[in-house]
Order: structure tokens, then sequence, then C-alpha cells
């Protein structure tokens, strides 16, 4: 058997429901990204199975994830296989290097722009609703230094970028009536509705879209991160602090916090775990403890945040669960007079 095929028949018995389909040339399974519909016999998940000689990637047709399926992916889907890891690797190394392949393989970071001019008329009452929600008092700079963007069209403009990803009618929507988190890759904007439900589109009128900005495959770091400097040679674990929405890790980072050292990141449509190798893997931080916020709902029980903790490889990490448990309130993502802390140890 080759590499492909010891890969693909790995892949099937190890993620629980999967099938081959369209005569072979993909694995379709339950979202290992976002847990996929309530209905148990829904999937909408594809793997490319590297039938066509292709890299294995996979693409979620229900919450948009998609990339290269590599050795990180394993771990974070809780399927991983030294063996086939290895086998994973080599493999994809191989078929990216062809030329025919270079639509998966674009750079890891973008380098991008953010000096927009102040006069524009959207920009005053965007800043507004920042401050206002959140009880701050952020300047235009302030926003710009936190890599948040509020007009979309300048800025696809000030970083060259003339050829839309998404209808220009659409686009144009996105300008006007939301407000962008650049993702740590600087390839994706997490942006946020700021206008009431049901006055837009259905395709957008979500109130969170992310924007791919220069068609990058690959959108597995499109979480948003705060811009900090953290020393690692101090002896002192760093710390983590992880939320789910933009406006939640930005309160936890001005309000809770008070711009604490450490790193502050939102998982902003992909998942806690993906952040979490980001920060073990890619960052390679050696010394963490980790601060998960989860939102007081379904999404956010201890039940499953204490599956996230499972699967993380390093089980001498300290981990922190803080909540917000001010009455009628299900996140960090309001002022400070509307937070009230609490904080346990999982591990």
């Amino acid at each position: 058997m080759s590499k492909a095929d010891d890969i693909r028949e790995y892949l099937l018995s190890a993620i629980p429901g999967s099938k081959l389909v369209s005569g072979g040339r993909r694995i379709q399974c339950r979202c290992r990204e976002c847990s996929d519909s309530a209905d148990p016999t829904h999937a909408h998940m594809g793997i490319n199975s590297g039938e066509d000689g292709g890299p294995f990637w996979y693409n979620c047709f229900k919450c948009g994830a998609k990339g290269i399926l590599t050795y990180k992916k394993l771990i974070e889907w809780n399927i991983y296989d030294p063996d086939i890891a290895e086998e994973l690797t080599e493999y994809n190394n191989s078929i990216l290097g062809n030329s025919r392949n270079t639509k998966y393989f674009k750079r890891s970071i973008y380098k991008v722009q953010n000096t927009y001019q102040e006069d524009s008329k959207n920009f005053a009452w965007k800043r507004d609703y920042i401050n206002q929600r959140l009880g701050l008092q952020l300047s235009y700079k302030d926003l710009r230094d936190l890599k948040i963007v509020l007009d979309l069209i300048p800025f696809l403009q000030e970083n060259h970028v003339f050829k839309y990803t998404r209808n220009e009618e659409i686009v144009n929507a996105l300008n006007q009536y939301f407000l962008g988190f650049l993702s740590v890759d600087n390839a994706y904007l997490n942006m946020r509705r700021l206008i009431n439900q049901g006055k837009l589109y259905e395709g957008i009128d979500k109130r969170y879209i992310n924007y791919d900005i220069f068609g990058k495959f690959d959108n597995s770091q499109r979480f948003y991160v705060i811009p900090t400097t953290v020393d690692v040679s101090q002896p002192y674990r760093t710390k983590v602090h992880i939320a789910e929405g933009p406006f939640d890790i930005l309160s936890i980072y001005e309000n809770v916090r008070k711009k604490e050292n450490g790193i502050y990141a939102s998982v902003a449509g992909a998942n806690y775990m993906n952040t979490i190798l980001y920060i073990l893997l890619e960052l390679q931080l050696p010394y963490i403890e980790l601060h998960l916020y989860p939102d007081n709902d379904k999404q956010g029980t201890d039940e499953r945040i204490t599956s996230i903790i499972s699967n993380i490889p390093d089980t001498t990490i300290p981990v922190y669960i803080h909540r917000n448990l001010y009455p009628d309130q299900k996140d960090f993502g309001v002022d400070s007079d509307h937070i009230h802390e609490v904080i346990y140890q999982m591990r």
C-alpha cells in the first residue's frame, strides 16, 4: 500500500462515522472543528482522500474551517498516531512541492498596512460602538495597534487588494455595517455586525463573518491575537488567555487583566484546541499556564471544557476557567461594571 492508502485507511478507522464518497475521492464525516449540527446523521466535513494525487486537505461546509491536514490537526482532532503522522508529513511535503498544488501553499503570515484616514464618516460611530460597549476610551491609534479594522474597503485598497473574495454588494455591506479584527496571520478579518439582525442579506446577517482577504486556502490561523510582548526569560509561566469572541478578549485585556503581561487570543470562529496548539507548537512557548474564558451557554459547559483540556498534549500545564457570573451576562464582552469574575482551577 502507498502512503496515501495508509493515511486514508487510518482516517476511515479513526474518525467515527466516516465514509468514502465521490467515487472514493473524498472522506465524509461530521466536522472535527465545530462538532457539526445537532442531527447525528448530518456530516458537513469533507477530507480529500489523496486518491487524486493531491494533498490531504479538509473543508467543513457548515463552519467554513479548511486547510491542509497535518500532524497538528491529528493532535487537535484527538486521532494522533506517530507512524501515520510521519507518513502524512512526508506525503504532503512531496505533494505540495508540485507546482500544480501551489494554491494550497501560500505564505504563513501576510504583511499588511492599517493606517486608515480618520475622516471616514463610518469611523466615529464604529469607534463609539466599541467604547460604549466595553466602557473604554480607545483612540483611533489604539484601534490600529489592536489590529482592529473599521472599514473593509479602504483597508483592502491600502493593501492593494482589488480582487474581492465575496460579491461586491456583500463587500459594500461588510464595509458599511461591520468592523473587523485581523487574524494572527493577517489573512482574515473576523467581522462583527453592528446593526440589528434582519436588515441585511441573509448570507451575512450573522453576528460574525470571516472575510478571506487574500484568498488563502488554509484558514486554521483565522483566530485573533492582541499584539503584546512576552518575556520568556522570566522564571514564571506565561499566562495565555483565550476567549471565544474578539470583544470578550478585548474586554479581558483592557478591563479585567488591565493589560497584564501575557498572550490574549480569541478563537474567533475557530476552536480552543486549534488556538492552544498554535501557542504550543508554532510559538513553542516553553512554560505557560492557560486561562480559558468560555461563554455561559451550551458551548461553554464544564463538560465541553473538560473534554478540551483532556486533549492538551502537555498534562503539566495548569488550566484555569474564568466565568462572568454577573446577572444576565453570558460572556466578558461588556464593560467592567457588568463583570463578576469567578475563577477556578481545572488542573
